[in-house]
């Protein structure tokens, strides 16, 4: 049988809870499913250093973060 409930430490609940905000969901159900979307996105595009860089449209390239999927 699947797990459908796991315990978060206070720190884990508290990013839950931002990214509800940031992702416009009103469950952690809603941001973990996203969060899994999004780390697919990262994976399937990471290179084979196994690495993504991350930066917001428009934003100076000073802003990318380089983000290492595996290591």
């Amino acid at each position: 049988m699947a797990q459908t409930s796991f315990i978060v430490d206070a720190n884990t609940a508290e990013l839950l809870q931002k990214l509800q905000v940031t992702f416009g969901v009103s469950t952690n159900a809603a941001v973990i499913r996203r969060a899994l979307a999004l780390a697919n996105v990262a994976a399937r595009h990471a290179g084979d250093d196994k690495t993504v860089v991350i930066k917001g449209g428009g934003e100076d390239a000073s802003r990318e973060e380089t983000v290492l999927l595996a290591g």
